[in-house]
């Protein structure tokens, strides 16, 4: 019975290699360093595609592969390849987002351009946040959505910790550092 166990444990942190961690990658070169936060206990979808997290009634998805994506070079502005986003998704949509907030939030590893919104999934109404984060010279499409009752605040609140942790590197997946101090032995 316990090499059935150990086997089954093995099989779900390959499955799943951010369950561990401290850093979670988000792409190939984007990581969410959620260690010491709520987020470090939050759920992967273990069905889908691996792009998806659970936090109570909040739920993060990512994507570096967005309508505009393709357009993402040093010249590119984010609020243009964000408008591009914009105009593909309103294409599709019948129910244009009602956007409340737009704002640009400076993180330790780039800039995230973030709309705090009402917006319509699946026919219900939701209070979500869209970030658009350059990381490094990378990046990657973030969405927070939550029932439609949570307040502006909190959306502001939630979506200004999740575009914080995000880093385009992660040399120690135990402490979410950056690089990994050499270590010293003590004279004998």
């Amino acid at each position: 019975m316990k090499f059935g166990l150990a086997v089954w444990a093995s099989v779900v942190m390959t499955a799943l290699p951010q369950a561990s961690a401290a850093c979670s990658q988000l792409s190939e070169s984007v990581w969410m360093c959620d260690r010491g936060t709520a987020w470090e206990n939050a759920t992967w979808d273990p069905v889908g595609d691996g792009t998806t997290r659970y936090l109570g009634e909040v739920i993060l998805n990512f994507t570096d592969q967005w309508p505009g994506f393709e357009i993402s070079d040093s010249s590119t502005t984010l609020s243009e390849q964000f408008d591009t986003y914009t105009a593909s998704i309103a294409a599709e949509n019948t129910t244009p987002p009602e956007v409340l907030q737009v704002d640009k939030i400076v993180t330790p590893s780039g800039l995230t351009l973030r709309h705090l919104q009402y917006d319509e999934i699946d026919g219900s109404r939701t209070m979500s946040a869209v970030m658009l984060s350059e990381v490094g010279s990378s990046r990657i499409m973030v969405y927070l959505d939550s029932a439609d009752t949570m307040p502006l605040e909190e959306m502001e609140k939630i979506s200004f910790e999740v575009a914080m942790m995000l880093r385009d590197s992660c040399a120690d997946e135990i402490t979410c550092a950056d690089a990994i101090a050499p270590t010293t032995q003590a004279n004998e």
